[in-house]
């Protein structure tokens, strides 16, 4: 169910590149879109300057507005804040019971640079609805809903075994069904975990390794025998490797649209299989991220 979409906006270009893929899951769904632009500073339109860029800032997401208008999608709402970037974008997706937000995010350092110090970082964490993170492709961006980017027809899911990954797969299943998407289920057993190179070959490391990719794949089919019995097309697929580089070379491999994973609303992201792993796929990848902190009210 995706009902309402929030796409902050920081006048640039680049932000705008969250645009096509907002729009063409607010196609598909009728969900209802936002645009926000955040004035941060003192939280108020208090001198003539202010007010200057408060009016000019409306008129950007105006003129974004009536572009969108022009798309076979509900008219967007748009809204001028005040405050700490983060904590308004934050609070204003609640108070508008936001399903998803659409971010546009760098690809370089931990998270996206947005507007002021890591906002993109902060939003993730702490978002209590799912985070689609956006890497542009090129300098412009065209706003069409109907050629946004591509269909985002294959989902790839890393699972490590916990709860924590498994948060994810109810969301990923949310917005795969809006897309007619079909899922992959990844599980990455890694060797450096139990003291070994990922280079080992010989009989050893392998008497090592067989039993945890035998639980891995059981572990697999109970979650794919469960969705199927959903009616949802799903595979499972056990690899051995680093865990990020192993899910960046599935992606690639085997045309990936999108990657979905769950990730801790504390400290960064989760210290589990999906530890570092979502900062270095993001980094990694092209490909839009779909992410989500459980546990964040």
């Amino acid at each position: 169910m995706c009902r309402s979409i929030l796409v902050p906006l920081d006048g640039s270009t680049f932000s705008e590149h969250a645009l096509p893929l907002a729009l063409s899951v607010a196609r598909r769904s009728g969900a209802q879109l936002y645009l926000a632009h955040v004035l941060s500073g003192r939280g108020g339109l208090t001198d003539v300057a202010e007010r200057a860029t408060a009016a000019s800032r409306t008129a950007y997401l105006e003129r974004v507005a009536q572009q969108i208008e022009k798309q076979a999608v509900r008219a967007p709402i748009t809204s001028i804040l005040t405050g700490p970037v983060a904590e308004t974008l934050l609070e204003y997706a609640q108070s508008v019971r936001c399903d998803l937000i659409v971010l546009t995010t760098h690809g370089r350092g931990a998270l996206s640079r947005l507007w002021l110090g890591s906002v993109a970082d902060v939003i993730v964490r702490r978002s209590p609805v799912p985070v689609m993170l956006v890497r542009p492709h090129q300098p412009t961006v065209t706003i069409d809903a109907q050629n946004a980017r591509r269909p985002l027809r294959r989902i790839l899911i890393p699972l490590d075994g916990s709860p924590l990954a498994e948060a994810i797969i109810e969301h990923s299943i949310h917005f795969g069904r809006i897309m007619d998407a079909e899922y992959t289920l990844l599980r990455v057993v890694d060797p450096a975990a139990l003291g070994l190179s990922v280079h080992d070959e010989n009989v050893a490391a392998a008497a090592v390794l067989q039993p945890l990719k035998d639980r891995a794949q059981t572990y697999l089919e109970r979650q794919v025998e469960e969705l199927r019995a959903r009616g949802l097309q799903v595979d499972a697929v056990v690899t051995v490797g680093e865990p990020s580089a192993c899910i960046l070379e599935y992606a690639q491999a085997h045309s990936i649209d999108l990657i979905a994973m769950a990730t801790h609303g504390r400290g960064g992201f989760s210290l589990l299989l999906l530890g570092s792993v979502a900062d270095k796929v993001l980094r990694g990848s092209s490909l839009p991220l779909l992410l989500y902190s459980p546990g964040v009210k």
